[in-house]
């Protein structure tokens, strides 16, 4: 699909709307796989047993005011979904401490035929990892 064009339309079908949550999806994963993550994030996660090679980052928050200063959602080698939020040092070097890393997995939507709103967010996600990562899909 013409992504530019579904962007200027107002009124878009169910597959219109998966295709942009996908792009939005992949324009993060693609930015934060091309930018790199954050060190302290980067060392926590691996010592979590987080593979960067086949792990993509759906969203991540830097010094948000009022939030702590690295927080987000990772979708995993395992395809394991991990929020996280954790307080770093002024330059997101070192973990000072850890709010939250959590695996959400099962708390998201994985149909891939949902009434009303074609395929979840889960899988969505999904296809997005295994696009940007060139592996085989099996749905």
């Amino acid at each position: 699909m013409d992504i530019q064009r579904l962007l200027k339309k107002r009124q878009l079908n169910v597959q219109q709307q998966n295709a942009l949550s996908a792009h939005a999806l992949e324009c993060t994963a693609r930015a934060w796989r091309d930018e790199g993550v954050p060190m302290a994030l980067r060392r926590y996660a691996e010592a979590q047993g987080v593979d960067w090679a086949a792990t993509v980052v759906l969203a991540l928050d830097i010094d948000f005011p009022g939030m702590c200063s690295l927080f987000g959602r990772l979708l995993t080698q395992d395809e394991r979904f991990i929020d996280f939020e954790m307080d770093t040092d002024a330059a997101h070097q070192q973990v000072e401490t850890v709010e939250c890393w959590q695996d959400v997995t099962s708390s998201l939507n994985h149909s891939t035929r949902n009434r009303g709103t074609g395929r979840g967010f889960a899988a969505i996600a999904r296809q997005v990892r295994r696009e940007l990562l060139g592996l085989a899909d099996d749905n």
